[in-house]
């Protein structure tokens, strides 16, 4: 799936398979993919470069330098613009990236090393809007900077223990994306073809690998001092705030009476279609808001396995208030073309997360990748409270035909019984040219709560050319018709792409598209809403069309 989406370290080795974490100098093993495999050797063409002159007489000794030896520098260019073909009114250019990525490795000695990374990122946008932003340079040309990396190793310890101090990227799990277990790292869900990227976070990590047994047995302990939460795309952020948008209450009945209110009476009295804020609640930075986290795992011949635990929050806001106002009398000119305002505040629920995952590959099935991974999360238990302006009968047809006019609506949205969200996947190499891989999902990146819990299908294939230099891809995901209500039907994403090495090396183009597919919900007399549906929904933003140019050396 890195290679599908890219991968989540910008530039970093991919973690392996198994259970164990991976080390920072990974082998690929022969007749494995790798990315030089798929995207060429980026490290850029010498054979041209003219040999030094030599002179007749025998050559000083040159000294060499130590420090170039120990350093690593990289650097990572990147280029894209996405354009919206759907949703989208008028279709526009919906984004236009720049990104200058630069990483560096200082190791001294095998017991000391320093890692850095730094990304500047400019989008081609401008956010100006009156006169006076044209006087500042962050409003013309947004930028700002980014770090998936700022840690100092410390390896050796004791024997067979080391030590990462600082801002790193911790990756657990085995499925691919889609890792129920991997919770330490807040989800970068800001950019969709890249959904699921980790944000770096600072942690202490404490690894121990007995010295004789290696991978046979490793411990792993984290740190979290300060919780930092997920980054939302801004559809997903607009969508929260839509008096129309889908409320995660647990049960069928507190739903249908919002969607009651939503699909006829709002609609019906529009003078009470409300302006709505959001109101985070973000844990304050005292200790005991701290995470922590520990691991142990072990391998049995093809089979790497692991068990873990994490104490934390969910890192996407969850609603559990809603207190409406007036704004203005509704015989009078509204504020801002709205009557009535709603203030929603949403928290991050706490949670434990008791996990196992595992990993193989099948020599006997001509070595086909198999591998799963499930969470049990014990969550925070938590209801909601949607204050209505003036009291409404949210059940307009009872048994006893009697009105029943109320001023809120109070349910349930998180109950504290236990849920487990779950991946199955495997993937196979046919030839040299065709690879396929297929997963089961029990539970999406944003689901929280035994209620909220659906299943997904992901699908994908590369059809390679070119010695791995041109390839067709196609990703699918599917979200079931039984995950809805009554009536919301499926919903899917389709994401075709072509990616192509030049001959010289060094670059790579990519050129796809990221689609949902769904169907808009029929309100009667012609009127249609979008779905309330995993992919329908108005939070996943726009299909888009996009263009990606990338270099490095």
């Amino acid at each position: 799936m890195d290679d599908i989406f890219g991968d989540q370290s910008d530039g970093a080795a991919p973690p392996a398979k198994a259970g164990a974490p991976s080390s920072s100098q990974g082998e690929v093993a022969a007749g494995d993919l790798s990315m030089d495999d798929i995207f060429g050797d980026q490290g850029g063409d010498t054979k041209g470069a003219a040999p030094p002159a030599v002179k007749d007489s025998a050559p000083a000794p040159q000294k060499k330098s130590r420090f170039r030896d120990q350093i690593d520098f990289r650097v990572r260019l990147l280029s894209s613009v996405y354009y919206a073909v759907a949703r989208a009114d008028p279709r526009r250019f919906d984004r236009n990236e720049n990104r200058v990525e630069a990483y560096v490795t200082y190791k001294p000695n095998e017991h000391i090393e320093l890692v850095g990374g730094l990304e500047g990122v400019f989008m081609g946008v401008a956010q100006a809007q009156e006169l006076n932003d044209l006087a500042t340079r962050q409003m013309l040309t947004p930028f700002h900077f980014e770090s998936d990396a700022a840690y100092l190793g410390i390896y050796d310890l004791l024997p067979g223990l080391d030590l990462k101090l600082g801002r790193q990227i911790v990756v657990w799990g085995t499925a691919d994306k889609f890792n129920p277990t991997n919770n330490l790292n807040p989800d970068d869900l800001e950019d969709r073809p890249l959904f699921t990227e980790p944000i770096a976070n600072q942690m202490a990590v404490l690894e121990y690998r007995h010295p004789k047994l290696g991978d046979k047995l490793f411990l792993q302990g984290v740190y979290i001092p300060l919780f930092y939460p997920a980054l939302l795309p801004p559809s997903a952020a607009a969508a929260l705030k839509s008096p129309f948008a889908p409320v995660p209450y647990a049960t069928l009945e507190d739903r249908d009476k919002l969607r009651y209110l939503q699909d006829v009476w709002l609609r019906d009295n529009d003078r009470f279609v409300p302006a709505v804020y959001g109101n985070l609640d973000v844990p304050s930075t005292v200790g005991a808001n701290a995470q922590f986290a520990f691991k142990i795992g072990s391998s049995l011949g093809p089979v790497d396995f692991s068990a873990s635990y994490y104490y934390g929050r969910h890192d996407i806001p969850f609603p559990v208030e809603v207190v409406s106002s007036q704004l203005a009398p509704f015989d009078e000119e509204p504020v801002d073309g709205h009557w009535v305002q709603s203030d929603v505040r949403l928290i991050y629920p706490r949670m434990q997360v008791v996990g196992l995952d595992f990993a193989a590959t099948l020599p006997f099935l001509d070595d086909l990748g198999l591998w799963g991974e499930a969470g049990l999360f014990i969550p925070e238990p938590n209801d909601l409270r949607i204050e209505l302006p003036i009291p409404v009968d949210v059940t307009p047809s009872p048994v006893d035909e009697l009105a029943n006019p109320v001023n809120e609506v109070t349910g349930p949205a998180i109950r504290s019984t236990p849920f487990v969200k779950a991946t199955v996947g495997l993937d196979y190499t046919i030839g040299k040219h065709v690879y396929v891989q297929a997963q089961y999902l029990r539970g999406f990146i944003d689901e929280f709560g035994v209620d909220h819990i659906n299943n997904y299908l992901v699908g994908g294939t590369d059809i390679v050319f070119f010695g791995r230099h041109l390839i067709f891809r196609l990703f699918g995901v599917v979200d079931f018709p039984t995950n809805n209500d009554p009536g919301e039907g499926a919903s899917g994403v389709i994401a075709p792409a072509i990616l192509g090495t030049l001959p010289w090396g060094s670059v790579t183009l990519e050129v796809g598209s990221f689609a949902f597919v769904y169907r808009s919900f029929d309100l009667g007399d012609g009127d249609t809403r979008l779905p309330h549906n995993k992919f329908g929904q108005e939070a996943t933003g726009t299909s888009i069309v996009y263009f990606k140019a990338i270099g490095a050396f």
